[in-house]
């Protein structure tokens, strides 16, 4: 258990009385138990919701998510059997702590025949549940090895199908049943968070979970917010999702050695280039000559470290982002950009790259 979940208890427990349960709150998150460990209790959900989970390779097979009023860790718990899969908590969440003790003293008092009955359900619950995980598949993506150049497949928790087939149900829920909404002077459209969840999970078969992710990153990205406290999620560009949706699906059929993914580093420059591309005036045609060594130098803090080397752009070259590079000196590094299509691109590479922070740290995480 997380160090940081807050127990609650009340008083000592008078033999003639039922024992109090602790309650445990834990945000979003958190692990509540993981796949291995030996199980101490079981948890009634009182609020919010817990995404269960199994390893598979660096990716995580989705089980089901648990929420308000259901039981979590009873198999475990009732069998003796270790943990078969983890849980996460996807909303913060308070929980009642049903432990061996507990559940014990009130099993005293029940008939034999109905201790036989729960032995006889937990026993045909788990054969059921090992066989439903051994038909789930982790999300795969097809790529292409540096070393030997053969095509292999790699786990990622959210696979490029799977970010298509959740936009795109954004993107229905937002034209039937969308309200117009301001933030601030920013105009959007708000979503019912419930319609969402039941598009991503019974129409796409996909777990909401991974419907919680991709707004995440959708979020980092700018173009959705999502307010955990209120419920509320705001679809702020639907233009751009839609454009997002198509790019994405062009790039999976491309051939890998064709696609425009990009390095960290060269996003990096990217972003730093859209950030001064007001400087640079745009031609009648929309075409700026960008000074890249002047980039470099505003971007260098006193004293500090570049953030990338002039060698490094030759990336956003060889991706068409920008022209062949022409030094006329140390201070004058010129390139030639398409301002609105840099600007679209960049945009663009920002909502992969919070998608695959999100792989990233899923494999680094183990959640």
């Amino acid at each position: 258990m997380e160090d940081d979940v807050q127990m609650s208890q009340s008083g000592e427990n008078p033999t003639n009385k039922p024992p109090q349960v602790p309650t445990l709150r834990l945000k979003k998150g958190q692990i509540l138990f993981r796949e291995g460990e030996n199980a101490g209790a079981m948890y009634l959900v009182r609020h919010g919701s817990i995404r269960v989970f199994k390893k598979k390779g660096d990716s995580d097979i989705e089980i089901e998510n648990i929420r308000s009023g259901q039981i979590i860790g009873e198999l475990s718990f009732l069998d003796g059997n270790p943990r078969s899969a983890s849980a996460e908590i996807l909303s913060e969440c308070e929980l009642v702590e049903i432990s061996g003790p507990s559940f014990q003293q009130a099993l005293d008092k029940v008939p034999e025949w109905l201790k036989i009955l729960f032995r006889t359900l937990v026993t045909r619950l788990r054969s059921a549940s090992t066989k439903i995980r051994q038909l789930e598949s982790a999300s795969t993506e097809f790529v292409y090895n540096e070393k030997d150049g053969k095509r292999v497949a790699q786990s990622v928790y959210l696979s490029a199908p799977d970010v298509m087939k959740i936009g795109t149900a954004i993107l229905l829920v937002a034209t039937r049943w969308g309200k117009p909404t301001t933030d601030g002077d920013q105009a959007g459209i708000e979503l019912p968070a419930s319609l969402l969840q039941r598009y991503a999970n019974q129409i796409s078969q996909l777990p909401a979970s991974k419907m919680t992710s991709v707004i995440d990153a959708f979020s980092v990205a700018g173009f959705m917010k999502s307010d955990e406290s209120s419920g509320r999620v705001t679809l702020l560009d639907i233009e751009f999702l839609e454009k997002l949706i198509h790019y994405m699906n062009e790039e999976n059929l491309q051939d890998p050695s064709k696609r425009h993914d990009i390095s960290n580093r060269g996003f990096l420059i990217m972003s730093l280039m859209a950030r001064h591309l007001s400087r640079y005036p745009k031609n009648s045609e929309g075409v700026s000559l960008v000074n890249v060594a002047e980039i470099l130098r505003l971007e260098t803090p006193e004293a500090g470290r570049a953030p990338f080397r002039l060698d490094d752009f030759a990336e956003l070259v060889t991706l068409g982002y920008a022209s062949n590079v022409t030094a006329t000196s140390a201070d004058e590094v010129m390139t030639s950009v398409n301002v609105d299509s840099f600007q679209h691109a960049t945009r663009l590479q920002r909502a992969l790259k919070s998608i695959e922070a999100i792989n990233d740290q899923k494999r680094k995480t183990g959640n």
